[in-house]
């Protein structure tokens, strides 16, 4: 099939995500406020990429481009040939912070060529391949679908249930300038965990579900308990339990890395937040390390098209 078919351009909103939330390891995340906008068409040939924004000197522009490669695979799976392809990338998400760049960027190329190619994969099928793509699914679900998801990833199939979250409580986000690489994270964990461990994950897990749905959030504290891989990754995050420690005497609900980290994510009513900003702002100023943060929301809409093209 060739290219030309193309009535013209494409243009999709990907939201960030945190993932984990403490216990819930690969499988917990939270679709977020902030946002990946990517815009493709075919052209007659080559390979344009133009990127603004967050990342813009680390973000590839030729065929290691992940939103490429991610389109690529729409191709490939339906038999499209790409002569030439232009794609613009308007990003919000820091990368390499725990907050999803790389599974909006996934979910946004194979959202895009799918509807550049006529819509011919549903959306349960680019969830799969964009789990497939990023090796585990909590990023991308939220970030296709929105709201809080509880997700599996079996047998390159993902399994999932979908919860929308009020703005009653807010996601306080504190980004460091430095990265660290979701790779470099999984490295430091360890090849086995005590089962009491994994016991105490499994029922935090099953309870912070169950306290999001029922808005217990006096009861997050607790749910958001972890064993299986913040402590290890401490090391790699040297301020983390001082951040912890500074959130939840200013009032938050919660603390916890946001997916790999290095992001701090505090969760916290509306009336506590900007206290909360302030004292744990004090952990990196006192530690001379430049930050920023971000007061987010829970965003329920997920991955959204905002331009489709017309096909003759």
């Amino acid at each position: 099939m060739d290219s030309d078919m193309s009535g013209g351009m494409v243009k999709v909103m990907v939201p960030a995500s945190t993932a984990n939330l403490g216990p819930g390891f690969d499988v917990l995340g939270v679709a977020l406020n902030l946002y990946t906008e990517i815009s493709m068409e075919f052209i007659k040939d080559g390979l344009e990429i133009f990127v603004e924004g967050e990342g813009v000197e680390d973000i590839e522009s030729d065929q290691n481009n992940l939103v490429y490669k991610s389109a690529e695979v729409i191709f490939k799976k339906i038999g499209v040939f790409n002569k030439g392809l232009r794609i613009k990338i308007k990003n919000e998400i820091p990368l390499g912070r725990g907050l999803g760049s790389s599974a909006a960027a996934i979910v946004g190329g194979l959202l895009a060529a799918n509807e550049l190619t006529g819509r011919v994969l549903k959306r349960e099928e680019i969830l799969n391949l964009a789990a497939s793509i990023e090796g585990h699914a909590d990023n991308v679900t939220a970030a296709l679908n929105g709201g809080l998801n509880v997700s599996i990833f079996d047998k390159n199939k993902v399994y999932y249930a979908r919860k929308a979250l009020e703005d009653d409580i807010d996601f306080l986000a504190f980004v460091p300038q430095e990265m660290v690489r979701t790779e470099i994270a999984r490295k430091v964990l360890p090849e086995k965990v005590d089962f009491k461990d994994a016991v105490f994950n499994t029922g935090r897990t099953a309870f912070l579900v169950s306290v999001l749905i029922e808005k217990k959030y006096e009861l997050l504290k607790i749910a958001t308990q972890d064993m299986l891989h913040q402590k290890y990754r401490a090391k790699l995050v040297p301020f983390m339990e001082d951040c912890f420690e500074k959130a939840l005497m200013a009032g938050a609900y919660a603390a916890f890395l946001s997916g790999a980290g290095p992001t701090i994510m505090a969760i916290s009513s509306p009336e506590n937040s900007e206290r909360i900003l302030k004292e744990v702002g004090r952990v990196y100023e006192e530690r001379g390390l430049s930050y920023r943060a971000y007061r987010l929301k829970c965003e329920n809409n997920g991955a959204q098209v905002l331009k489709a093209p017309s096909f003759v």
